[in-house]
């Protein structure tokens, strides 16, 4: 099974039609200048004309909701059954959404994507890389945008090599044991080089803090973020997709021979 598939609106609307029978939980992504935001909303409705569907706009756990304005362009991101969706939006309107003859509640009326890319779940699932396939990582404060700022001070860029990888994150050894002076969530850019032997990829990503492992070396934990929201993020996503699906492979194959030494001892 290819570990990314990309559907048309017509595919969209069994997915959102199902989202809104499950009032499914939905994840919103959006850029302002070198920070990202993000919040969780709801599926209330779709368009049967696939022109807009809708979604709550409440507060979840208590988080603070970001301000988002009509032509704010957004990514979307939710799951269903063995998959994950995503795809990019615009606001159109905001409202409130009559839920029954005694409740409304604030909604957002967005238009309805061009496409959706569809991932299989399992490509979150954070893969080892093998001892022998070193991958060298470098991360700054402040985003992609940031870069060329962080390469002309002294001490802003850190290095390191990639522990694991999911399409959602990785995980990094620090080359050096002193650990970043960042907040949680914060902003950060991320130069990554993947084992298909291609350019690295440039990423934006959260900070997710730092722990030791059990050598002692330093980890710094990474999420990226708006993959979904550009057709090059896009076809980075692709690039994740497909390494973390041969890592999978890799990881099964030493399984296989460990199993094997096992049994012949």
């Amino acid at each position: 099974m290819k570990p990314r598939r990309m559907l048309t609106p017509l595919d969209a609307s069994a997915i959102f039609d199902r989202a809104v029978q499950e009032r499914a939980l939905a994840v919103l992504t959006f850029q302002d200048g070198h920070e990202w935001y993000s919040f969780k909303s709801r599926f209330l409705e779709r368009d049967a004309q696939r022109r807009f569907f809708v979604l709550d706009y409440q507060a979840v756990d208590d988080h603070p909701l970001p301000a988002v304005a009509p032509g704010q362009y957004l990514g979307v991101s939710f799951r269903q059954r063995s998959r994950k969706l995503l795809f990019a939006t615009i606001v159109e309107a905001k409202g409130h959404f009559v839920l029954d003859d005694q409740t409304t509640v604030p909604a957002i009326r967005y238009r309805w994507p061009d496409g959706m890319t569809e991932l299989q779940r399992r490509a979150y699932f954070r893969t080892p890389i093998p001892a022998e396939m070193p991958l060298n990582v470098s991360i700054w404060a402040g985003g992609v945008l940031a870069r060329a700022r962080a390469q002309t001070e002294a001490l802003q860029v850190i290095s390191g090599d990639l522990c694991d990888l999911s399409c959602g994150g990785a995980l990094v050894r620090l080359h050096h044991p002193a650990p970043p002076e960042w907040v949680m969530e914060q902003t950060i850019g991320v130069e990554m080089h993947l084992p298909d032997g291609r350019s690295p990829i440039l990423v934006d990503a959260r900070y997710r803090g730092a722990r030791t492992d059990e050598s002692g070396a330093l980890n710094l934990a990474l999420q990226f973020v708006g993959l979904e929201l550009t057709v090059d993020g896009r076809m980075v996503l692709q690039r994740l997709a497909n390494s973390v699906q041969r890592l999978h492979r890799l990881a099964f194959v030493a399984e296989r021979g460990e199993r094997g030494t096992d049994r012949r001892a």
